[in-house]
């Protein structure tokens, strides 16, 4: 069966008041909530029930202490079991919010943020997102900053659980530039978008040849190979989990002509779109 709808872009201001820097909910998700992506950064924590998440294209179990962080990069669908009700906090917000440290937190382990199991951890979990939503309630003087704070520990919280050793070699590699740390997190979070090198450079404060030659020795692979195999992946990831055309597809990834896209992503993963496509396609 092919989908109906296409994925939604969930709009900041549809769930962010425009003076607020973020907003907190409590959720009881019954149905499917079909495939959409967000202008803000989404944390969420199950209190109860069982369910599913596809996060682009990659599913993920919940169940009581699973949590995820979403950046605007990402799309996912979520919904419970059959027979199920999945309980849940969310908090959705903006960069505001989400800089400095606890962005350059999320980055080191952005791949584990996305499924993280907080079983051994409920409790402290949900006491801090509790005082978020009593923070949210009330808004009594410097309540923002009580949110933060909250916030940090959350994420602090799962660095712990998720650490591993392969992820720390990766740490280490970045540790040693600062500075091009600094540009990775500003490229993952906006790699759909234009980036040129001058771009990357400026969030690095570094000069563009003098940019390139330690983005390259950092990462072992230049800053558009790089680039481009963000928006391949991505690209590759919204094939598989839904039904945009392939046009679309290939600008909603960042790329500016199809005939550059289908080429460089033949390349990549040895098929076309449309053969990968068509290759779902044939699965369901």
């Amino acid at each position: 069966m092919r989908r109906e709808d296409q994925p939604e872009r969930l709009k900041s201001e549809r769930f962010i008041h425009p003076s607020k820097s973020f907003h907190i909910y409590t959720q009881h998700v019954d149905r499917l909530c079909e495939l959409h992506w967000h202008e803000f950064y989404e944390l969420c924590f199950v209190c109860a029930g069982h369910g599913r998440n596809v996060v682009n294209g990659v599913s993920y179990d919940l169940r009581p202490g699973s949590l995820f962080l979403l950046t605007p990069a990402d799309f996912h669908e979520i919904g419970p079991l059959a027979g199920e009700t999945l309980h849940l906090y969310n908090l959705v917000f903006s960069d505001d919010l989400f800089s400095g440290e606890l962005k350059t937190l999320f980055f080191q382990e952005a791949g584990d943020f996305r499924n993280a199991d907080m079983r051994e951890s409920f409790e402290k979990i949900e006491d801090e997102f509790r005082l978020i939503w009593e923070e949210s309630q009330h808004q009594k003087m410097g309540y923002t900053h009580i949110v933060k704070g909250a916030l940090e520990r959350i994420l602090l919280y799962v660095a712990r659980a998720t650490s591993a050793a392969k992820r720390q070699e990766e740490k280490i590699a970045h540790q040693k530039h600062p500075d091009v740390q600094k540009a990775l997190l500003h490229i993952h979070h906006h790699f759909r978008e234009g980036i040129s090198l001058e771009e990357a450079a400026k969030q690095a404060g570094l000069a563009p040849n003098y940019f390139s030659h330690v983005f390259r020795k950092t990462t072992g692979i230049p800053f558009q190979t790089y680039l481009q195999d963000l928006r391949l992946k991505f690209a590759k990831s919204l094939i598989i989990s839904s039904d945009y055309p392939i046009t679309e597809i290939c600008y909603a990834s960042g790329f500016q002509t199809l005939t550059h896209f289908e080429r460089v992503f033949k390349q990549r993963f040895g098929q076309t779109p449309r053969m990968v496509q068509k290759s779902r396609s044939s699965e369901c």
